[in-house]
C-alpha cells in the first residue's frame, strides 16, 4: 500500500471512530513570496480547491497554505486533508465523490448542489459570492485529468470575472487572469511567455507590449491571438465586449 493510501486510510477510519471530534490543525505560517516566483504572491485568499491535479509548485501551494479560506470543490476535499491535515472551510458541489463518513464529520460545511447547470467550480464560485467571500478569490487545481473539465473552468473565469473584484486560475505552470475593460494591463516580465483568448468571434484585440504584432486582431477562435512573449514589465490590452483571457506563464523552477 502507498504512503498516500495509508494516509488516506488513517483519516478515514478517524473520520468513523470520532466522527464529531475535529483533526487537530497545525498553524501554518503564512510563507513569505519565493524568488523567481510570480510577480503577484497570490497569498492570503479565498482558495476555491477544484478536482483536478493537486497542486505541486511552490506559488501554488503557497497560495493554498496561506490562505483565509479554503473552499473544495467535491473530490478535492479527501487529498487537501492528506496534504495539510486540516479541514476546508467548506465542500461544495452534488457530493457525489465526497466519502460518506468524510461527508458525516463535515456536517453543515458538506454543501450539496444538486442541480446539473454549473459544474462544482461554478457552484464553488457562486458558494463563495453567496458568503461574501468572492472579492478576492485564487482557483487551485483547475486544469490536468479531464481535459474537458480543463476546458470549461478555464471558459468559466471571463464569467467568475464580472462577478468578483480580483480572480486568478492559477497552475503549476503560470496563471490564467480575465481582464474585464478596455485599457486593462497585466504586469509581466521581458520574455514571459503569454497568450490571450477570446469568447466572442466578432472581437478585436490589440495588444501593447508584446513581441509579436497585436493589433485590430479579430478574435475569430480560441488560438488566435495565443503564444505570444512580453517585451518589458506591462503589456496593456485595448479591446470592447466581453472579457479576454490571459495566461502568463512563470519561471520554471531550478532543481
Amino acid at each position: 500500500m502507498s504512503r498516500g493510501a495509508i494516509c488516506y486510510s488513517w483519516i478515514m477510519q478517524r473520520f468513523s471512530q470520532n466522527p464529531d471530534q475535529p483533526l487537530k490543525i497545525a498553524s501554518t505560517p503564512n510563507p513569505a513570496p519565493r524568488r523567481g516566483a510570480p510577480l503577484e504572491p497570490f497569498l492570503r485568499r479565498t482558495v476555491i480547491l477544484a478536482n483536478g491535479d493537486f497542486p505541486s509548485a511552490p506559488w501554488a501551494l503557497d497560495a493554498l497554505s496561506s490562505a483565509r479560506h479554503v473552499i473544495c470543490c467535491d473530490g478535492a476535499a479527501a487529498p487537501f486533508i492528506r496534504r495539510f491535515r486540516r479541514d476546508p472551510d467548506a465542500v461544495v458541489g452534488d457530493l457525489d465523490s465526497l466519502p460518506p463518513a468524510l461527508r458525516r464529520r463535515l456536517g453543515a460545511r458538506a454543501v450539496r448542489v444538486s442541480e446539473q447547470d454549473d459544474n462544482d467550480l461554478a457552484k464553488a464560485f457562486d458558494f463563495c459570492v453567496s458568503r461574501r467571500l468572492g472579492n478576492d478569490i485564487v482557483i487551485l487545481g483547475a486544469t490536468g485529468r479531464r481535459e474537458d473539465h480543463t476546458l470549461a473552468n478555464i471558459s468559466w473565469l471571463a464569467e467568475f470575472a464580472t462577478r468578483a473584484r480580483r480572480v486568478a486560475l492559477l497552475t503549476d505552470t503560470g496563471v490564467f487572469t480575465a481582464i474585464t475593460a478596455p485599457g486593462g494591463a497585466v504586469a509581466t516580465r521581458p520574455g514571459m511567455q503569454l497568450s490571450f483568448f477570446g469568447f466572442d468571434q466578432n472581437q478585436t484585440l490589440t495588444a501593447d507590449g508584446v513581441l509579436y504584432p497585436v493589433r485590430d486582431l479579430r478574435l475569430r477562435r480560441w488560438f488566435t491571438a495565443s503564444l505570444n512573449e512580453a517585451t518589458g514589465r506591462r503589456v496593456r490590452l485595448s479591446f470592447a465586449g466581453a472579457p479576454v483571457v490571459v495566461f502568463r506563464e512563470f519561471p520554471r523552477q531550478r532543481r
